[in-house]
């Protein structure tokens, strides 16, 4: 059984929100080099911002998403989902909110001041708004968070929680004499205390592993924001919400998001018929052409938090030589496959070179390059030193035994195979066969990616702006359920308590940069693109669409008077 230490908020979504991608698919081209495209900088928040005042009352909002959620719990592991996290925003928040910049503010709605007020040891005080309350009307207090904590601090094996990073490191949660002030005491400093206090769930969910796990398969957690979630259409599956009325803020300018289940494949065609108001284009070239036609609306870029990748699973077969794994690095063809992705949608493209930070962001350095970079003749030397041999007609082969491959990709999902079959082509050129296997996109987290039934795969991870911590479970320890690869180094958990435990910036950078070089070098996921955030919007939609950091307040989105 997986240890429940994974990253919260660093969720695991289908590349580019599975949208089409046909264009262009991306041919053999093993054995030539692409130039890298310039890294142009984007603004960290695309849309346009508008005051509250500016903002028509009433009207709706019409999203897509892929598929309906497994768990409305997103702290539980199974809810810790890009869908999932968007569909429940406008339903929930909490102390801490992200700016423009990547900076944290205290969001006044939720808490009316938070403070470090004692660096040895670490402790937090947290003074909450007694008007926030969840829907039903009960005040959120101190206990809520005490509950959420106990829940996800590792400490109860029967909870499923999609993270214990920060929470374990947690040894109180005390009342100041009242249910709206208290103070949260760490054992070990961190430096990313807050990310772990932009939401919280309600005691009574937090303090049942039952309803932790299941309750909320197919209810809605209860709301603590401007929006409720009033129905759940499993038949025509379509979300509704409205707004809350027990929101104590400022209310929604919106009356109703309306939120449908749409395929990958057909999510431009719904946004070009005007079905929908915002498209999430990504890296989708047909996406971008067909948003480009409709005449009520505008494409936004702004620098994105998401990376695609090819995970391989280390815990079995081939894959668990290191040297494969490195070959397989040097085969793959990252800045092709970056180019295909980005170039046709208006954005300059890169390649991810690091596990933790995203091009542009400080302590960004491309280690991955320095120790994988596209090179045929050092795959083939790898495969060698591993003892697969190149057989006549180029196959490799060890001890009479085809080197053979899969790699997973969720059917319906265009530019997750599109990567594959470019993965395909670059590895049959060094004598690896690779097959595609497609499997249900319902069902392709939760039957075959978080339990390991897979060799390799191509998702992607959207990040945060806490990005050491919120990497660590990714990778160690090696029962982190979100450490899909099966594998580990052990000298990455020093490292990233370290690093965790680092208050200077700079320094934790160089840690964060050494973490980078021990991952690269054993390789458990080859970084393959960071992905702009490029959507597509109707005109006259404010404060929502494209952004890096910002926290969308949902009490000012809608539509331009």
């Amino acid at each position: 059984m997986k240890r429940k230490t994974t990253v919260f908020a660093a969720v695991a979504v289908l590349s580019a929100s599975a949208l089409l991608l046909t264009a262009c698919a991306p041919g053999n081209t093993a054995g030539s080099t692409s130039p890298k495209a310039s890294s142009k900088a984007l603004p960290t928040t695309a849309w346009e911002a508008a005051a509250a005042a500016d903002v028509q009352v009433g009207g709706t909002l019409n999203l897509a998403i892929n598929a309906m959620p497994s768990n409305w719990n997103i702290y539980e592991v199974d809810g810790n989902e890009s869908d999932t996290v968007n569909t429940v925003a406008p339903t929930s928040g909490g102390p801490i909110r992200v700016a423009g910049d990547g900076t944290t503010l205290v969001d006044p709605n939720y808490a009316t001041s938070v403070e470090v007020v004692s660096d040895d040891p670490q402790v937090i005080e947290i003074k909450l708004n007694p008007k926030a309350v969840w829907e039903d009307g009960t005040p959120i207090t101190y206990k809520d968070y005490a509950a959420t904590w106990a829940a996800m601090n590792g400490s109860n094996e029967a909870y499923s929680p999609a993270s214990t990073a920060i929470f374990e490191q947690i040894s109180a949660i005390e009342s100041k004499g009242s249910d709206f002030d208290f103070t949260v005491t760490f054992d070990s400093i961190n430096a990313d205390w807050a990310s772990i206090f932009t939401g919280v769930l309600p005691a009574a969910v937090a303090s049942d592993p039952e309803a932790f796990n299941a309750g909320y398969v197919t209810t809605p957690v209860p709301s603590s924001g401007p929006f409720v979630i009033s129905s759940i259409d499993t038949v025509g599956q379509v979300v509704t919400l409205t707004r809350n009325p027990k929101w104590w803020g400022e209310a929604a300018k919106l009356d109703t998001i309306v939120v449908k289940v749409v395929s990958g494949a057909s999510q431009a065609t719904s946004f070009g018929n005007s079905e929908t108001d915002v498209l999430y284009i990504s890296s989708n070239a047909d996406a971008y052409q067909t948003a480009e036609k409709r005449k009520d609306a505008e494409i936004q870029a702004s620098g994105g938090l998401t990376w695609t990748h090819v995970t391989m699973n280390g815990s079995k077969g081939p894959l668990k030589d290191v040297l494969v794994r490195q070959a397989i690095g040097h085969a793959v063809n990252r800045e092709l496959i970056s180019e295909s992705a980005n170039t046709p949608v208006g954005v300059d493209a890169t390649t991810q070179g690091s596990y933790i930070f995203m091009p542009g962001q400080k302590g960004y350095e491309d280690n991955v390059g320095d120790a994988i970079g596209y090179d045929v003749d050092a795959a083939k030397k790898l495969l060698d030193e591993a003892g697969y041999k190149a057989g006549s007609d180029g196959t490799r082969e060890k001890d009479g035994k085809a080197l053979k491959l899969s790699i997973t990709v969720p059917a319906d999902t265009p530019t997750n195979k599109q990567r594959a079959v470019q993965v395909q082509a670059d590895l049959k050129e060094v004598g690896v066969t690779v097959e595609l296997n497609e499997v249900p996109a319902a069902k392709y987290f939760s039957d075959y990616i978080i339990p390991g039934d897979f060799e390799m795969t191509s998702f992607s991870w959207v990040g945060t702006p806490w990005p050491i911590s919120s990497s660590e479970a990714l990778f160690s320890p090696v029962d982190s359920e979100s450490n899909f690869t099966g594998i580990t180094d052990k000298k990455l958990s020093a490292l990233f308590d370290e690093a965790n435990t680092e208050l200077d910036a700079d320094k934790r950078i160089v840690i964060a940069n050494k973490i980078d070089k021990v991952l690269a070098a054993y390789v458990p996921i080859i970084p393959i693109a960071p992905l702009p955030n490029v959507y597509a919007v109707k005109t006259g939609l404010v404060n929502y669409g494209a952004t890096q950091f910002e926290t969308v307040d949902w009490s000012i989105v809608g539509w331009k008077k």
